[in-house]
């Protein structure tokens, strides 16, 4: 707090315009609170005053908003005799100062800050310093603490220990290692935008963690870049992230005229590019939210091409893919796969044609042994039921009662007299290709409907 307190005289005094000059300046430069920065001074002449005088408890310092001036007043008693100057005064000098006075009253008397000298000039300097630079840390951390999730600029400052000192102006920012993109290269003077992640108190004052991979940072692009969305028209319901490599976002509208895609690509891609090179080129896709879970599965795996989509369990999809589409499906190790997983929250399998018929083949064979598990002898409730009885009973389950099934389909499986689902269970794909009417693909469908059913069986048993 240079100036604080000057010398008006050359001798060390005290002067009082000073003190106000200096609190004008600090507020008008530190941007600190009028009332705080008061404060403080009021307290650093009253530690001033007690260092010179003694621990007197009957002294204040006074703002006086009219004049603008701090005043330290000393309650003294009105005495004859004066036996301690700091506490009393003789009745003459007291009604010099108020006519009215009289032995035994306590009256407030102004000192002269003038004559404090320069031990108790130094000591209201040091109390000053210290208070407000606690006052300037505890600013600095709740404007920024209110800051958290917010977007930042701010200007390449210096790299110690591998983190990125930033320069938000107040205070400086730390850009770790782990909440920065690897391929970022920056020089003094640089440009940086980052998400506010975290203001932490310490001793050496705030500490502003910044963040440039967060989730949040690129939804907080979108916010910044894409007015529909600032304004509440599009929401963007989820959003994940591999940090240089994907970002996928999943955008619905609140109106029927509005196109969420296209919105947060708009015109020419502009919209969206801004956004991709501020997170250095990283790939961003931009899906249409629908609770329809195939349907979302099959945005989720952009920019792959998807054949079909089937859901084993409200957990558990399959994905079909051209031989071509696969390592386009799955993404460099895994990251398109992995995040279309996280943005349905329904974990993926992703097969091409090949693997796929593999697939089916073992559901199929699973599924003929299950279906001939129900002739085999089996106890129920300590009664044993013989193989021949259950033979002589059981006449198959109606094809009407697998779901999944259209009723195209079952004209023609039933014109091909096959009128079970376990007459079904046993035919191979050749076999069914070989009904009139059903082709390869039809034929595909029936297998991954019967496989589905079974799964969707087993899983409501357990």
């Amino acid at each position: 707090m240079v100036g604080i307190i000057r010398n008006e005289d050359g001798k060390g005094k005290m002067s009082v315009n000073s003190v106000f000059e200096a609190v004008h300046q600090l507020i008008s430069d530190k941007g600190l609170d009028r009332e705080k920065v008061v404060d403080v001074v009021q307290q650093a002449l009253l530690s001033a005053y007690r260092k010179k005088y003694g621990n007197n408890s009957n002294v204040e310092a006074i703002f006086d908003k009219e004049s603008e001036t701090i005043k330290v007043l000393v309650r003294k008693f009105v005495v004859k005799s004066i036996e301690n100057d700091q506490t009393q005064i003789c009745i003459t000098e007291a009604q010099k100062l108020n006519p009215d006075a009289q032995l035994g009253d306590e009256i407030p008397i102004e000192e002269d800050l003038s004559k404090m000298g320069r031990i108790a000039a130094q000591t209201a300097r040091q109390v000053v310093i210290q208070r407000l630079k606690e006052l300037e840390k505890d600013m600095i951390y709740r404007e920024y603490k209110d800051k958290e999730g917010d977007l930042i600029n701010g200007y390449f400052q210096r790299i110690h220990r591998n983190n990125i000192f930033v320069d938000l102006g107040k205070t400086e920012g730390m850009l770790p290692p782990s909440e920065r993109l690897s391929k970022e290269k920056y020089r003094p003077g640089d440009r940086v935008k980052a998400l506010i992640l975290e203001v932490r108190n310490s001793a050496k004052g705030p500490q502003v963690i910044l963040s440039r991979n967060h989730v949040n940072f690129v939804k907080k692009l979108f916010e910044l870049e894409i007015p529909e969305i600032y304004d509440g028209i599009v929401e963007i319901v989820r959003i994940v992230r591999e940090p240089g490599y994907r970002t996928k976002v999943a955008v619905m509208s609140a109106r029927d005229d509005i196109d969420p895609v296209g919105a947060c690509v708009g015109m020419k891609g502009m919209r969206i590019q801004s956004i991709v090179r501020e997170i250095d080129n990283e790939k961003i896709d931009i899906v249409e939210y629908t609770e329809n879970p195939i349907q979302f599965v099959t945005k989720a795996l952009q920019p792959a091409k998807i054949k079909e989509v089937i859901l084993v369990d409200k957990e558990n999809a399959l994905a079909v893919v051209a031989e071509d589409q696969l390592s386009l499906a799955i993404g460099k190790a895994g990251s398109n796969a992995k995040l279309a997983s996280k943005l349905t929250g329904i974990a993926i399998d992703i097969k091409n044609d090949t693997q796929y018929q593999e697939y089916l083949e073992i559901r199929m064979e699973e599924s003929r042994k299950r279906a001939n598990e129900l002739f085999k002898d089996k106890e129920d409730h300590g009664v044993v039921v013989e193989h021949e009885e259950i033979e002589e009973e059981f006449e198959g389950t109606p094809l009407d009662q697998l779901e999944g099934l259209t009723d195209r389909l079952l004209a023609a499986l039933q014109e091909a007299n096959i009128s079970t689902v376990e007459e079904l269970l046993e035919m191979t794909l050749e076999d069914l290709t070989a009904i009139k009417g059903i082709g390869l693909k039809t034929a595909e469908q029936i297998q991954s409907v019967l496989a589905e059913n079974i799964v969707l069986e087993e899983v409501d048993e357990d």
